[in-house]
């Protein structure tokens, strides 16, 4: 078996790009490995800003044989009438490589046609990576790619050196101007003796020894680890704590090679900015991290992690850094605090919001009247709804604030500052900072009822808008976050288990953009009932993987999310089909409803004729169909969805009765009618509960 190597040696790669390669690198090499019918144990990305390397372990030493079966042209074209072969079949063997003794002759539907059997030697392993790395390297996910030099080749960013190993040989290969060798490179700026190592092998281990000797630690993994624990060492060593955000030490990682954590001093004067300012402006400016109390309270440290510095001096340069930024921040806080939040909330008219949706004052203003309407369906008090429209208002003024420009991640925080700061009332300057929440999938949502529904509001505002004038996200893209509103929408309906039906509020949320409507006439937009069908097909999207993460099969989710209009219904539904799926009376439900289905599409009508009945089965049928459907519906009044099931599995007996003894399709029409009519409405009673026909029944 053989291990292969590959080291990509550049420039330097955003941080944020490379997790994205490294994976995109693993699958590729995975799938050309395969295509080519290599096998291998593993395959392993690592890398640093500068280099991105491919590890496989375990190699055939060369492809297996390939025995084909071609085929080639009609027997009565290869050989001729006297059986001799013609030009065509001696042109086929030419081509495969075959002499004319090799053919056979059998018939493949309606002709005979002449066969070749191929076997064709596998290639060495060394010899088919030859062709797969330069492949793999063009193939790669690049975010943004540079051309350079005279070479029309693309890149994240211009290629210095290629590595590349098949056991202890070198893969010769020519990319953009670059030959393959042997040869890696050290760290950029520690003058090591090691700075350019040759590798013997494709060994991994010896290849991450020789690059630690050159100063680089270059597995990402182990580099994080070495992070976390620095960091965490040098906060402990003053009896403190690290605050140690994971997308910050992932980034940090990919921002050096060889990590090397110091402790540094924030100005005292700047800790009565709000914490959440000074730890935003370490964060995403410096990338410190930055160091608390046992009760989380921030203090006068700081650590930040070089690459390789081994002079403590360079915390005094980190230091004057960091106190400029925070000289700054205290500009923007000390500015902001001189205007009232509410005296801000026209500055909204001049903040777009959305093209061709008005601004973001406009919103503000649709987002309180649609938060009034959904506290009033929830049921609110009287000061619950003045609350949320006072949050409504404000929600949005911190945008023209200096801080939210300079560090837009801050919106709604400050808003709460600001609030608070203009003695508006706590539990405003809580929803203001709580209608951003959740901001991501994990994210805690809104503890109050207020900041629950402003947030409802705001995002279903946002999803109506959007489909509205066609910006519906397609494939991964989705630029104005409306699948994350769409989850937002999701968790704050399903984990608050409140009662809204989605028709309703949408309906609502599209009567509020009329004027912005009317005032873009020229703007293309989709009529409400276009509006409501995507957009509940798009949220139903979104509830299905939440639904099957719960452990629900997959045909009863697609099942219970037909006719999909309530969020917390569809759980409630899909969580009792999968808890009766077992029991025994569940499969003659789904049979019958399937059943009754396939004629109920041919009827014209669902109002069933009692006069018209005329075999004892079809009374009996609609007799058990009127008794069931009141008490589905009652069942239904009051959530009870395994009592309604339950009911309507009452039905099975008397609907197979029915088909056993009884025409539908009578020649009289006014009988034929009235009967798929009786099919039409109990198939409308199945429908209400689930669709059943999408059960997949196992044996």
């Amino acid at each position: 078996m053989l291990n292969a190597l590959l080291e990509i040696g550049c420039e330097e790669i955003p941080a944020r790009f490379m997790p994205g390669v490294l994976a995109d690198l693993k699958k590729k090499t995975e799938e050309k490995l395969q295509q080519e019918r290599l096998s291998f144990s593993q395959v392993q990305t690592l890398g640093t800003y500068r280099r991105l390397t491919l590890y496989v372990e375990g190699l055939a030493s060369k492809q297996p044989d390939l025995s084909e079966e071609i085929k080639g042209p009609p027997a009565d074209i290869a050989f001729d009438v006297s059986g001799r072969h013609t030009q065509a079949v001696i042109g086929f063997a030419k081509k495969q490589g075959i002499t004319l003794a090799d053919i056979t002759v059998r018939t493949d539907g309606p002709k005979n046609y002449v066969f070749a059997q191929i076997v064709r030697k596998g290639q060495s392993t060394s010899k088919i990576l030859q062709k797969l790395f330069p492949e793999i390297i063009s193939s790669l996910y690049q975010p943004l790619s540079m051309r350079w030099g005279l070479s029309d080749f693309k890149f994240i960013r211009p290629i210095h050196w290629l590595v590349a190993l098949c056991g202890n040989k070198i893969v010769k290969f020519e990319l953009a101007g670059i030959k393959s060798s042997n040869q890696t490179q050290g760290h950029r700026y520690l003058k090591l003796k090691a700075q350019s190592s040759k590798l013997k092998s494709a060994e991994l281990l010896s290849y991450k020894k020789i690059l630690s000797q050159a100063g680089i630690v270059v597995d990402h993994e182990e580099r994080k680890s070495l992070i976390r624990k620095q960091v965490e060492a040098a906060a402990t060593k003053i009896k403190l704590s690290a605050l140690i955000e994971e997308d910050l030490l992932e980034e940090v990682t990919f921002l050096l090679e060889n990590p090397v954590a110091y402790l540094g001093e924030i100005d005292k004067r700047f800790l009565s900015l709000p914490q959440q300012v000074l730890i935003t402006s370490m964060k995403k400016n410096q990338k410190y991290f930055p160091v608390v109390d046992s009760s989380g309270c921030l203090k006068e440290k700081f650590i930040v992690v070089t690459d390789g510095c081994k002079n403590a001096k360079v915390v005094v340069g980190n230091q004057k850094v960091l106190l400029a930024r925070l000289a700054d921040a205290k500009f923007f806080f000390d500015e902001d605090k001189k205007t009232p939040l509410k005296s801000r909330v026209p500055d909204l008219a001049g903040v777009g919001f959305f093209k061709d949706l008005g601004t973001m004052l406009d919103k503000s203003q649709r987002v309180a009247k649609l938060s009034e309407w959904i506290a009033n369906r929830l049921g609110a008090g009287e000061q619950e709804i003045k609350t949320c429209l006072k949050i409504a208002e404000l929600c949005k003024a911190d945008l023209t604030t200096k801080m939210v420009y300079e560090f837009p991640v801050l919106q709604g925080v400050m808003g709460c500052e600001y609030a608070l700061l203009s003695k508006e009332d706590p539990k405003v300057a809580q929803g203001i900072l709580e209608h951003y929440l959740p901001r991501h999938a994990n994210d805690v949502l809104p503890k109050s009822k207020e900041g629950t529904v402003v947030a409802l509001a705001d995002r279903i505002d946002a999803l109506v808008g959007c489909f509205s004038v066609g910006a519906i996200p397609t494939g991964s893209v989705d630029p104005y976050g409306l699948r994350r509103a769409a989850l937002g929408v999701i968790r704050l309906v399903m984990e608050n288990k409140l009662d809204l039906l989605l028709d309703e509020a949408l309906e609502y949320s599209y009567r509020l953009y009329e004027p912005v409507f009317a005032a873009q006439a020229k703007v293309k937009k989709a009529d409400f009932a276009e509006v409501k069908a995507k957009l509940i097909a798009f949220i139903a999207g979104r509830l299905k993987p939440i639904l099957l993460e719960q452990g629900i099969r997959y045909d009863l989710v697609d099942a219970g999310l037909a006719d999909f209009n309530d969020i917390l219904d569809a759980v409630e539904k899909t969580t009792v089909l999968q808890k009766i799926a077992t029991e025994e009376w569940f499969p003659g439900v789904v049979m019958s409803a399937d059943r009754v289905s396939r004629l109920a599409i041919k009827a014209s009508r669902e109002e069933v004729l009692e006069a018209d009945l005329v075999d004892q089965e079809e009374k009996d049928l609609f007799n058990h169909y009127m008794k069931v459907n009141w008490e589905v519906g009652e069942a239904i009044k009051e959530e009870e969805w395994l009592k309604a099931i339950a009911e309507v599995a009452k039905l099975t007996a008397p609907i197979e009765l029915f088909f056993d003894k009884v025409m539908v399709m009578h020649k009289d029409e006014r009988i034929k009618a009235n009967r798929l009519a009786l099919l039409k409405s109990i198939e409308k009673l199945y429908l209400s509960l689930a669709d059943f026909r999408k059960v997949v029944l196992t044996k």
